[in-house]
């Protein structure tokens, strides 16, 4: 008898060792259970977007950014699909080029833009000038809010231009293009950009620059076109302002640039 009641005692035991366990291991869960969702309520009820900040627009104004993001007050901050954010915005805007969007804790966006630099401007057979941006994009016959000096490019046409979409140049004008592109591309960062008023591309091996009225500037073909932009910046900085002329690039003779006054 004492045996049984030993052995009973045990089984006892152990069975509320083994509710003691199950209790334990529900009360976790149920732990972990609260917390997840205090979290979840906590993320949905205090992350409310409240401020959009848009930082390296100078072409588009904030609220067409922002519009164009599709973000709306009250939004929640973690549940922002910034991929989806800056493709609305590429979609919408043209003339931006890259798109990064951030957070900053509890309640801001910040959306970057980087928009497009504009190459120049081009006659379409449609009518009317386009314009296009360094990398041959089409960014459309009118810019909202820019006020900068673009560049005039002749010697070549747009066919069909679409906004957003690459230029095509007329048959037989492609290589004129490419080489009016690739002057804009030389002269980024030198400042010429704001200089030069038109790109004459007609005939590529006899490349004409006008700065406004006061320079006529003889560019031959596009080899050494490094150099040429980096000599003709030297130029412009020693020349005397109040002379108008003639600046030859074309180094037929030697790798000299040679100026002729106008009469």
């Amino acid at each position: 008898m004492a045996n049984m009641r030993n052995s009973a005692r045990r089984r006892a035991r152990r069975a509320g060792r083994r509710r003691e366990l199950h209790t334990g291991v529900i009360g976790r869960l149920l732990i972990m259970v609260a917390v997840v969702v205090a979290i979840v309520l906590g993320v949905a009820i205090f992350f409310r977007i409240r401020t959009v900040e848009v930082q390296g627009n100078s072409i588009y104004s904030w609220e067409q950014v922002a519009n164009a993001s599709g973000i709306s007050p009250g939004d929640n901050l973690f549940m922002l699909n910034r991929e989806a954010v800056a493709g609305s915005i590429q979609a919408q805007l043209p003339y931006v080029q890259k798109v990064s969007v951030g957070r900053i804790l509890p309640d801001t966006v910040v959306i970057q833009v980087e928009e497009s630099q504009i190459a120049g401007l081009v006659e379409a057979d449609v009518g009317g000038k386009w314009y296009i941006n360094t990398e041959g994009r089409v960014l459309g016959s009118s810019i909202d809010n820019f006020t900068g000096q673009v560049v005039e490019m002749q010697g070549f046409t747009l066919v069909n231009p679409q906004t957003g979409e690459a230029a095509v140049a007329s048959e037989g004008q492609e290589d004129a293009m490419t080489a009016a592109l690739e002057i804009v591309g030389a002269m980024e960062g030198t400042g010429l950009m704001e200089k030069i008023t038109t790109i004459n591309v007609e005939k590529t091996y006899d490349i004409e620059l006008l700065c406004g009225e006061q320079y006529q500037i003889l560019l031959g073909g596009t080899d050494e076109l490094s150099y040429k932009i980096q000599y003709l910046q030297a130029v412009l900085e020693e020349l005397d302002p109040a002379l108008s002329g003639t600046i030859d690039l074309t180094f037929d003779e030697k790798r000299v640039a040679r100026f002729r006054e106008w009469e």
